[in-house]
């Protein structure tokens, strides 16, 4: 039987729905943070999360601000895009939480954001869903290919791990979250760039040229990382872009272009973010990678230029 436990979400987006809606359905006990008309449309018809053709409406409390709490609650979760990070974080810092989880791309920030909410608390980590939101709540799918991931963190982690697991979360846990998040930035700039020069990803999986183009610009984007000091991990995203030939690669990442990693987890969030969080993760590739000039330019041709230090 599942430990009730108490939980707090920051951000009620996508993302933030659907852990709070799917540890609530766990048993747990959950607080979802909103704001503006998302705060309204929450209050009035609730959580309503849409997967693979069913429906549900889990039991979660929807609160205006952290002095809506009852109390102190064992873990709290930051669930906004990248460019809302900032602002999120004087709320985060009013929930009474005993343990802090991201499920954000921190990218180059990952470390300064642990600093300020306190290092010995936070536990690094990334969603594993992807998803839109309209008039009938949140229609959701898990990505096969990128599980929820959580950092360890001297083993404070493995509650937090145990929840998303009993909440039917697949789970993978890394013990250099920091890197795991560079490696992501790079591997989404790259994607994503080709993916708004082609218009969409089943075009650009039908085209071998761009597609081929892709692959050297994360190639050189992970080559970057390695030569700066930055593990590239998961391992199999490192040896598919850096030591599979491209005769082998290009095809496997076309397929996977056309198909619900790219249609569904991929395209959908890159587009509606092309001029938010796309455009942050875009800068900090370049700055994670110092000087990747196959790269640079890649995202240059998808209206992503900047001036580099010579």
């Amino acid at each position: 039987m599942t430990q009730q436990r108490s939980m707090a979400v920051v951000g009620a987006g996508v993302v933030g729905q659907v852990y709070a809606g799917r540890l609530a359905e766990a048993g747990h006990r959950v607080h979802l943070i909103a704001r503006g008309a998302t705060l309204t449309d929450l209050t009035r018809e609730g959580v309503r999360l849409h997967r693979d053709g069913r429906t549900s409406t889990p039991d979660v409390d929807i609160v205006a601000d952290p002095a809506d709490l009852p109390g102190e609650v064992d873990v709290a979760y930051l669930a906004v895009r990248a460019d809302q990070v900032e602002s999120a974080l004087p709320l985060l810092e009013r929930v009474p939480a005993r343990v802090v989880v991201t499920l954000v791309n921190l990218a180059g920030e990952a470390r300064p954001v642990a600093d300020r909410l306190g290092r010995e608390r936070t536990i690094l980590g990334f969603s594993g869903v992807g998803g839109t939101r309209g008039p009938d709540g949140v229609t959701y799918h898990e990505v096969k290919q990128q599980p929820t991931t959580i950092g360890r963190a001297g083993g404070r982690e493995q509650a937090v791990v145990a929840d998303l697991r009993g909440a039917g979360f697949t789970v993978d846990t890394v013990d250099d979250p920091v890197a795991w998040l560079a490696t992501h930035a790079v591997f989404i700039a790259g994607i994503g760039a080709a993916v708004l020069r082609s218009g969409d990803s089943t075009t650009l999986g039908r085209d071998r040229a761009a597609t081929s183009q892709m692959v050297l610009a994360v190639r050189d984007g992970f080559q970057a990382l390695s030569r700066l000091g930055t593990p590239v991990i998961p391992t199999p995203l490192k040896v598919i872009f850096t030591q599979v030939p491209r005769l082998i690669s290009v095809p496997y990442w076309q397929r996977q272009l056309r198909g619900e990693l790219g249609t569904l987890a991929l395209e959908p969030h890159v587009l509606s973010t092309r001029d938010t969080e796309f455009r942050m993760l875009a800068e900090a590739a370049r700055e994670l990678t110092g000087w990747s000039p196959i790269l640079d330019r890649h995202l240059a041709s998808a209206g992503f230029s900047a001036e580099r230090p010579r």
